[in-house]
């Protein structure tokens, strides 16, 4: 069965530097149910997910 291609995301959470707590990037699920990082300023390791997803993506 062929791969649905990525076609629409949708924002599902913020993604927030652990410290700050200042917003540095968005969580997007796409239609393929692909979760995916969008960063503001290059990527994050300490950070914490606003509006928590049920599962946290690998960076």
């Amino acid at each position: 069965m062929p791969r649905k291609p990525r076609q629409e995301a949708h924002a599902i959470a913020r993604i927030l530097d652990r410290k700050t707590r200042v917003v540095v990037g968005w969580l997007y699920q796409w239609n393929t149910g692909e979760r995916t990082p969008k960063w503001k300023k290059g990527v994050r390791t300490d950070v914490i997910y606003a509006g928590q997803p049920q599962e946290t993506p690998k960076p």
